[in-house]
């Protein structure tokens, strides 16, 4: 599988639209921060109520969104999960 992300980063970069890739620690490393009344405070783990968490990015600048799909489509992942696609604001 590795050699298979290799080779999507490697297209990514000959396309022009790699900007960004990495992995994510599991879920139970994240923590929340919540601001009360100027307090911070940290509660370990995920969100309550998250179901399905990411393990990995891809961040891609494409001329639009069917671009960014079509990348989507040749994540390795796609095959036995879903990949979450989300336009820059």
């Amino acid at each position: 599988m590795a050699a298979e992300y290799g080779a999507l980063g490697e297209a990514m970069r000959e396309a022009g639209v790699f900007v960004d890739s990495g992995q994510l620690s599991p879920g139970d490393a994240a923590r929340l921060v919540r601001v009360t009344a100027g307090e911070a405070e940290v509660i370990d783990g995920p969100a309550p109520g998250v179901g399905q968490l990411p393990s990995a990015y891809f961040v891609i600048d494409c001329a639009d969104l069917d671009e960014a799909l079509k990348w989507a489509a040749r994540i390795p992942a796609a095959a036995y999960g879903s990949i979450e696609v989300r336009p820059p604001r």
